[in-house]
């Protein structure tokens, strides 16, 4: 890897470094790799750039390309970004700007960073990673089976490690990025059947998880999130915030044989004059409300005109307003005439929202990074995983009703349930 470039010139900035201009560049320092390690010379790459979300501008605008640079020999890139082109300074606000390096895809393999920085700074190398998926059958059914995640990117010799204080002893913490673990994906026609995240192989879908949807693909993806400190010779404290994302090229997947009752039924909340677009096998996540982006509904009810008795339901992608609560319970109720409700099932949740409880070491900047996959591979969230659910239910009374209710604090109080792919209920 390249060293960072210092300010010039050197002898007159010794003592004092330097003071960045807008229009003063700054260097990012990258490496190519092929999936076996081998630099990878000769080719051209697009350095993008979007603005950083905020309070006052929350809006993702998207990037844009913003500069191109070609490999050299022994596979690194050095790209050039005006300091004010990172940063901005108003008179009344601060606007921090991301940016975007992808490898070309590599036989359907792919990585890329996205981050955030001020001053000079290294970024992690860019090396596919190969996680040999297959998927086949054996003598327990469908069976997907991968490789381990890729290893944390490798800290730069002119970098060092964010210290934290813990409040458990007066040592410092040296915060390490995040261990990449796999996330298998199943995608189907308009968005994610399942998620998993540190899947253990091989992986099981059951036939509830594979519903009836034709088209499916497995996919295997991991990412790692951190930040580095590098401290140039007689030039400004540098930092990089960034995320490092691996995905492996999609396979096919065995078309599924159950085909839920709920397909088509009406529900409450539901659009004006439309089908409801839980039931209707899209796999669209929609909003329950409009407006806020915490706002929501405190239930979602199905309805049959004639009596059905569920014993299975998938809940797909449910998206809930920001809680520190670690414990969510998922219940599912029945009833035959919407007045009266019996719990059918329930399944707790380990909730992850507030991420101070899985590790400090995330850093604002890496928010809303979920989505930045240039492959088209849709969102891969790390910090607030997407839901899915199974609830086994009773089946054995029957009911016109089925209601989704969340709880959280061990069932003390509902949270509004902001969004939804599919609830889908199977007799």
């Amino acid at each position: 890897m390249p060293r960072l470039l210092r300010c010039l010139p050197l002898a007159a900035l010794l003592a004092m470094g330097c003071d960045r201009k807008p229009e003063d560049p700054v260097f990012v320092y990258g490496f190519l790799q092929h999936l076996d390690g081998s630099p990878r010379p000769d080719v051209t790459v697009t350095l993008e750039r979007t603005r950083q979300p905020s309070y006052e501008h929350p809006e993702n605008e998207g990037f844009k390309p913003y500069t191109e640079a070609r490999s050299e020999g022994g596979g690194q890139v050095t790209l050039e970004v005006l300091h004010g082109d990172a940063l901005e300074e108003g008179e009344y606000e601060r606007t921090q700007y991301r940016f975007r390096l992808a490898a070309p895809l590599e036989e359907g393999h792919g990585v890329y960073t996205s981050f955030v920085f001020e001053d000079d700074v290294e970024i992690p190398p860019l090396r596919p990673w190969a996680p040999h998926l297959t998927v086949g059958r054996d003598a327990e059914g469908l069976a997907l089976s991968f490789d381990a995640a890729p290893p944390v990117p490798p800290l730069p010799p002119s970098g060092r490690l964010l210290q934290w204080e813990t409040g458990d002893s007066p040592d410092l913490v040296a915060l390490e990025p995040w261990t990449p673990y796999p996330v298998v994906q199943l995608h189907g026609p308009g968005g994610r059947l399942w998620e998993v995240h540190d899947a253990a192989a091989p992986w099981r879908p059951n036939p509830y998880q594979l519903e009836d949807f034709a088209g499916v693909e497995a996919q295997v993806r991991a990412a790692s999130l951190g930040t580095w400190i590098f401290r140039p010779l007689a030039s400004n404290d540098s930092t990089v915030s960034f995320r490092v994302e691996w995905r492996g090229p999609r396979v096919p997947v065995p078309v599924g044989a159950l085909h839920p009752v709920s397909r088509g039924a009406a529900c409450t909340p539901a659009p004006v004059g439309e089908l409801c677009p839980y039931t209707d096998g899209s796999l669209r996540k929609v909003r329950t409300t409009q407006g806020a982006v915490d706002s929501g509904v405190n239930e979602v009810v199905l309805q049959w005109e004639a009596p059905i008795r569920p014993r299975h339901a998938v809940i797909r992608e449910v998206e809930l307003p920001s809680s520190a609560t670690p414990q969510l319970l998922f219940q599912v109720e029945g009833s035959l005439d919407g007045g009266s409700w019996a719990t059918l099932g329930s399944a707790p949740y380990e909730n992850y929202d507030d991420v101070e409880i899985r590790d400090p070491s995330f850093s604002t900047a890496l928010d809303h990074t979920a989505e930045d996959s240039p492959y088209g591979d849709g969102p891969l969230d790390l910090k607030r995983p997407a839901r899915f659910v199974e609830v086994a239910l009773t089946g054995e009374v029957p009911v016109r009703f089925v209601r989704l209710r969340v709880f959280a604090g061990g069932g003390s109080w509902t949270i509004p349930i902001s969004a939804l792919s599919e609830l889908s209920v199977f007799e």
